[in-house]
């Protein structure tokens, strides 16, 4: 109901100016011009106010039809159908402005936006980039049209394309897309490993890592990539550049590290550097992940020790979890306490299952699992590790 006021409010507004506008033009136009344009704008918002949309529609575009100097308002009508989601009639609305004769090329490229945004929010990618691309090559609302340019790419997954309407648009703008471009270059760099193509896929690391040289995702990669050729000294390196650029995401890859020195049989190493970098960092991963290596190397209770010790400082139901492991399984000829060790593991796992352990810090979209572009919001790079007593 508010929203259907609210339409009807914004499209009153639209009426208004388009009424105003032409009473100033009085003086060229006649009464019963002005009367006859006047009438048709009161019948369409009567339409509006009865929820009947298709009439009214029909109403505007035989004024778009019939009078340019509506243009204005019938294209801010024509948006307003877009974002309450009637596309269809935003398309209709808009194809009649850009088929009035005598249109002026500025109010021409106007609706060709539109309806290049009204493509995009019907999924009609193709027909979308067409409009967009128009308007590039003619110089009109040039940094819209690449802005939307670049998101119809996205949405292709073009990511050549993207990059080069991404750079485009820093140019003419102004505004940083460094972040993007270097994930879009991480994206194919994904394509190329999956395709066997390894020089290429580092080649276009490397140009990430050019063009944003804190991208955490492009390090992780080289990482990941080391690792996987058992260049365990060049992976270790990779990992802690990651953790240098930025540790939030340092969940997500501490126990591949764990593995490198492991295979350097250096852990004693990577014991002493988590126990300082525990004192910096908010999450909980560094503590599970050292209080596996006490359990391996010194026994369960010194890792159900470490643990407790943690909690007091750090309390987390992920670390709960864990105690609760090394309970079980040092108690495992208890019957009694198994089965209450059980119950409560049981209890907190259904915990953990029910929270997202990621969020999009732009949207707040929650997630399992790390996404490098949000689901919902498209940003690049802001689904984050949530810190806090249920997650990291």
């Amino acid at each position: 109901m508010i929203e259907t006021i609210s339409f009807i409010l914004a499209a009153l507004v639209g009426v208004m100016i388009g009424i105003n506008l032409n009473r100033l033009k009085i003086e060229r136009k006649s009464h019963k011009q002005l009367e006859k344009l006047n009438h048709s704008y009161f019948k369409g918002l009567n339409y509006l106010l009865n929820d009947d949309s298709e009439k009214a529609i029909d109403v505007f575009i035989e004024l778009a039809k019939s009078s340019s100097e509506t243009f204005e308002p019938q294209l801010a009508l024509g948006n307003l159908y877009r974002r309450k989601g009637e596309v269809d009639k935003a398309i209709k609305l808009h194809q009649s402005l850009i088929s009035q004769p005598n249109l002026t090329e500025d109010y021409r490229t106007k609706a060709l936006l539109a309806m290049g945004k009204d493509y995009m929010s019907a999924g009609l990618l193709d027909r979308a980039e067409v409009l967009f691309t128009e308007l590039v090559e003619i110089e009109a609302y040039t940094p819209e049209a690449l802005y939307a340019l670049c998101d119809v790419y996205q949405q292709e997954q073009d990511w050549t394309e993207a990059i080069k309407a991404a750079t485009r648009y820093e140019n003419v703008s102004g505004r940083k897309m460094a972040g993007d471009i270097a994930h879009f270059n991480c994206e194919l760099a994904e394509i190329s490993y999956a395709n066997g193509n390894v020089n290429e896929a580092n080649a276009y690391l490397d140009s990430a890592l050019s063009i944003d040289s804190k991208c955490v995702r492009a390090k992780l990669m080289q990482a990941c990539e080391f690792q996987k050729n058992k260049k365990w000294k060049k992976a270790i390196e990779a990992y802690h550049k990651a953790l240098e650029f930025d540790d939030v995401f340092a969940s997500e890859y501490l126990n591949d590290m764990s593995y490198c020195y492991s295979m350097l049989k250096k852990c004693s190493e990577f014991q002493q550097f988590l126990m300082e970098f525990i004192k910096s960092y908010r999450g909980i991963t560094p503590v599970l992940v050292l209080a596996e290596m006490y359990k391996k190397f010194d026994g369960i209770d010194a890792a159900e020790k470490f643990v407790e010790e943690q909690l007091v400082e750090k309390p987390s139901v992920r670390g709960l979890d864990l105690l609760l492991k090394l309970n079980l399984e040092k108690n495992n000829d208890d019957g009694s306490n198994i089965t209450k060790f059980k119950v409560l593991e049981k209890l907190v796992n259904s915990l953990l299952e029910k929270k997202p352990n990621h969020r999009c810090r732009k949207c707040g979209f929650g997630a399992k699992n790390l996404h490098w572009q949000c689901p919902s919001c498209k940003s690049w790079g802001t689904v984050k590790p949530i810190y806090g007593l249920e997650s990291e």
